[in-house]
């Protein structure tokens, strides 16, 4: 009895003296154990909590116009990104062929010096690209050294990871990044930019691919404990005769003149995003909430530098390059809301202290690159950044100015997913990367930080394809075969209340589809073949809506999309966001009703003979299987009695094959279009087609295969 009191004495005491033993003063939190059978006293991992360097930390400007929620987040235990680890890796292995790993070597003649940016950054030799007669901005040879490791991971993960790995032991061994005096001014930008931006990027890179990874556990915890440190410890902070920037008042950066002014604009520009994205994610992959913490406060001062009218002044200050360092931010704040949504918080309704919520900023972007003059009040006030005239960028026309700024709707609608499926159904169609990943990969990759946002997004929402996939299969279903028939048409260009005649032809409707028929069409302004290019959908109500690629002016080589819709029955208007005066508009005329589709002297039975090509590699075509196919008047159906797999990787499943759509054209061709699984990576919508009358069917599957059909007449 006297042993069972002293054993309570002792853990009351002992209850009692670790009470008040918290690091930052606190009370212990009483919970109860996993297995139910005791309490523990556990210290909360508090924001405020003293750690090494913590002194400096404490130190910061607080910012208080920028206190936001997320100085309240806080990590979770046994916190993990994606719900299924490997859907990062299928990414990767679906899309990593196109990667271009040396086509920074291309852009930036990188040649005379790839081969030392490994050593130069492990060591953070600033003085490395000295030499280098190019520019005086050394900092700028460090991005693009980690855009080629970028690449080079993206392609070959195996690899790619091992240059990563040397680096991050390299620092946490040797601890060369460091801040030069205060005092210095000479070379500190470079010295603080280079630095700044590399810890942040590599940060949220090592963050994101922890696992893949090959440290033991005295490595993993060494490159932990540093960059943590770093993180936390370390700012952006200006030298002794520059400010910080004014939160409360944005519209300071309108002042002309950097030095009139004298704002530190790095204070809470690009690298305050790449220290925060690499403090929040790997706060959150290592469970440090004073690393988290750090990062949301990064996060938060240029959350709050964004102005009432949704624009980042920092980017928007770099004169005839505000467009294009704009085009940033999209992924910037994407991957931001993968890392908040992956503990509960919804970052798209986030509201900025000048008013506006983070999905405006989203809408914003797509308003001012169509709309480049809302820039203008910051652009003209540093109007010659890096000797290009801002005045002069003004007055171009918009295509020149996406041209030179590199805009593409396309990819910034990509980058801005999770926004589009939720407030922005109309650019659903815009967010196909798949179509164009071989032609702007390496602007889904490595743009500005070390990781693609799209990729992130996507093995983080692992059912995001799906939804859209079933959203197209909606639109497919309006539909209506209820104004099937064969129409001529009639093309015209419309500008000040003046209309020209520049095309016409024939176009056939079946099941409220729209082809062209390539015996009968003209376009006085460019190549027919620009014809092929048109898609289009007929509804129930007669409404038609579609896209097509033209030229519209004689003698000028610029062909471009043109979305159209309107009724069957009236003018059906046509306009390109790269076009800015003239509109196009068709007029259809019904020839007959039943025509597409009566008596067609393709009818019968086929033998169908399946073929794939990777564009991996110059194996050509290989054989996956053979069926019957049977057309009845224009509509085809194949057979599909059994799963075609030749090999382990090929996948064509019959209940798909039975499920395509095949359509014969009057003049012979054929499309086939639906879902297909090619391989075991899942299914991808399909859309090919025959340009000559005959028996191959040519397209892609998506960018890495190839697909053909060859048909012969049984």
């Amino acid at each position: 009895m006297k042993k069972l009191l002293l054993i309570i004495v002792l853990s009351l005491l002992s209850i009692q003296s670790f009470a008040g033993s918290c690091p930052d003063g606190s009370e212990p939190t009483k919970k109860i154990s996993a297995d139910g059978t005791y309490f523990e006293y556990k210290c909360n991992n508090n924001k405020t909590a003293k750690t090494k360097g913590g002194e400096a930390y404490d130190s910061f400007p607080v910012h208080e116009f920028a206190k936001s929620p997320l100085r309240d987040l806080e990590v979770q235990e046994n916190w993990q990104l994606f719900k299924n680890p490997d859907e990062l890796d299928l990414f990767h292995s679906r899309f990593k062929y196109v990667i271009d790993e040396k086509g920074p070597l291309r852009w930036w003649k990188m040649s005379s010096y790839v081969d030392d940016c490994e050593r130069a950054t492990a060591e953070f030799d600033i003085e490395a690209f000295k030499s280098i007669e190019e520019t005086g901005d050394r900092a700028s040879f460090f991005i693009r050294c980690k855009t080629f490791f970028t690449h080079k991971h993206f392609r070959d993960q195996d690899e790619g990871i091992k240059v990563f790995e040397r680096i991050l032991l390299s620092w946490a061994k040797n601890k060369p990044i460091d801040y030069p005096d205060k005092n210095i001014k000479n070379s500190h930008s470079d010295i603080a930019y280079a630095a700044t931006m590399t810890v942040g990027d590599f940060a949220s890179f090592y963050a994101v691919y922890y696992d893949d990874f090959n440290f033991n556990n005295e490595q993993r915890q060494a490159v932990d404990d540093y960059l943590s440190d770093w993180l936390i410890n370390y700012d952006l902070e200006p030298t002794r005769d520059l400010k910080i920037c004014n939160l409360e008042a944005p519209e300071t950066f309108e002042i002309e003149g950097y030095d009139a002014f004298g704002i530190y604009a790095d204070y809470c520009g690009s690298n305050r995003w790449r220290m925060g994205l690499g403090a929040v994610y790997l706060g959150l992959r290592t469970g440090n909430q004073k690393l988290f913490t750090a990062g949301n406060r990064h996060i938060e001062i240029n959350l709050a530098a964004i102005d009432k009218d949704g624009i980042f002044p920092q980017w928007s200050r770099k004169g005839a390059l505000a467009l294009s360092y704009q085009r940033q931010l999209p992924e910037v704040l994407t991957l931001l809301a993968v890392a908040y949504e992956s503990i509960g918080y919804d970052f798209y309704e986030h509201q900025l202290p000048h008013g506006k919520k983070i999905h405006e900023v989203y809408a914003a972007l797509f308003d001012f690159i169509y709309h480049p003059e809302k820039l203008n009040k910051y652009a003209f006030a540093l109007w010659d950044f890096v000797g290009k005239n801002a005045y002069d960028f003004d007055k171009l026309p918009l295509e020149e100015k996406w041209r030179l700024e590199m805009i593409y709707p396309e990819v910034l609608a990509a980058q801005s997913k999770g926004y589009i499926l939720r407030y922005r159904p109309d650019l659903i169609g815009d967010i196909d990367y798949s179509e164009n990943w071989m032609e702007r990969s390496n602007e889904y990759v490595g743009v500005f930080v070390s990781i693609s946002g799209l990729a992130i997004y996507e093995a983080f929402n692992q059912n995001v394809a799906k939804d859209v996939a079933r959203k197209a299969e909606l639109e497919k279903a309006k539909m209506s075969p209820l104004y099937d028939g064969r129409y001529s048409f009639v093309l015209y260009r419309y500008a000040d209340n003046e209309s020209m005649k520049i095309g016409n032809g024939i176009i056939n409707i079946s099941d409220g589809e729209i082809s062209i028929d390539k015996a009968n069409r003209n376009l006085e302004t460019g190549e027919i073949n620009l014809y092929d290019t048109l898609n289009g959908l007929v509804d129930k109500n007669g409404e038609v809506s579609g896209s097509v690629k033209l030229d519209i002016i004689n003698g000028r080589e610029r062909s471009e999309f043109y979305k159209f819709k309107g009724s069957i029955d009236e003018k059906i208007w046509g306009e390109s966001h790269k076009e800015e005066f003239f509109k196009i508009y068709m007029k259809l005329k019904l020839e007959d009703k039943t025509s597409t589709c009566k008596e067609s002297p393709y009818s019968g039975e086929y033998s169908a003979s399946w073929f794939a090509a990777s564009t991996k590699d110059d194996v050509g075509w290989e054989f996956v299987g053979k069926e019957n196919i049977t057309f009845d008047n224009c509509k085809g159906k194949f057979e599909a009695i059994e799963d075609f797999q030749p090999e382990d990787w090929f996948m064509m499943s019959k209940a798909l094959r039975k499920d395509l759509n095949v359509y014969i054209r009057p003049d012979g061709t054929i499309n086939i279009s639906g879902n297909l699984d090619l391989d075991y990576s899942g299914k991808e919508r399909i859309s090919i087609k025959s340009d000559t009358q005959g028996g191959e069917i040519l397209g892609f599957y998506n960018p890495g295969w190839r697909l053909k059909v060859v048909l012969k007449r049984n």
